[in-house]
This record gives C-alpha cells, sequence and structure tokens, in this order.
C-alpha cells in the first residue's frame, strides 16, 4: 500500500454497508438520499468533505445520522450509479463524489 504525497497511507474510513443501516423512523432514505445530494455539486470533492457537510445538515436538522451512515448511502448511491465515484469510497479522505450531469 503506497504512501500519498503527504504520506499518509490511504485507510478505510468506514466498512459499513448500506444493507446494514437501520434508518431512525424519522428520516427515509428518499430524505436522506435529497440531503447528500444538497450538498454535493457537479465537480468532484472529497468525499470526507461531503460526509461532513451532510452531517452539519443532520445537527442542523436534529435528524439521529452519523458519519457512517453517511459514508454507506454515498457508497449505495455511487454503486447504484446515481452520483458518480472516484477511487475506494471507503476511504473518505481519499476518494472523491460528484453529482452525474
Amino acid at each position: 500500500m503506497g504512501k500519498t504525497p503527504s504520506g499518509e497511507i490511504p485507510a478505510i474510513s468506514s466498512t459499513l454497508r448500506w444493507e446494514e443501516v437501520s434508518l431512525p423512523d424519522s428520516i427515509s432514505e428518499a430524505d436522506l438520499d435529497q440531503l447528500i445530494f444538497s450538498v454535493m455539486t457537479s465537480r468532484l470533492q472529497k468525499t470526507a468533505m461531503i460526509i461532513a457537510r451532510a452531517m452539519k445538515r443532520c445537527e442542523e436538522l436534529d435528524l439521529a445520522i452519523n458519519e457512517e451512515i453517511l459514508g454507506a448511502r454515498i457508497g449505495a448511491l455511487a454503486e447504484s450509479d446515481r452520483i458518480e465515484g472516484a477511487g475506494d469510497l471507503r476511504k473518505w479522505r481519499h476518494s472523491e463524489v460528484r453529482l452525474k450531469d
């Protein structure tokens, strides 16, 4: 495993899969998708940044969602071809995502 230019070894941030997630009754999958889409653009951005922005929105809306759930959902959105991903999306600081054109 190679190091990045900053000397950091890319590590998996979370191994949680969307199939393992149980959302609270107060939020639907569609609501979560809309929240994630609202913090994304058509330009590639670090997955970690998107998760941080989405986490901030969850806190503002008082939603019981954590970073791992957001990461799992972003991975599922990429797997289902609803967003574009670059790199291993489990490695939040070493992958990028964007809205599809």
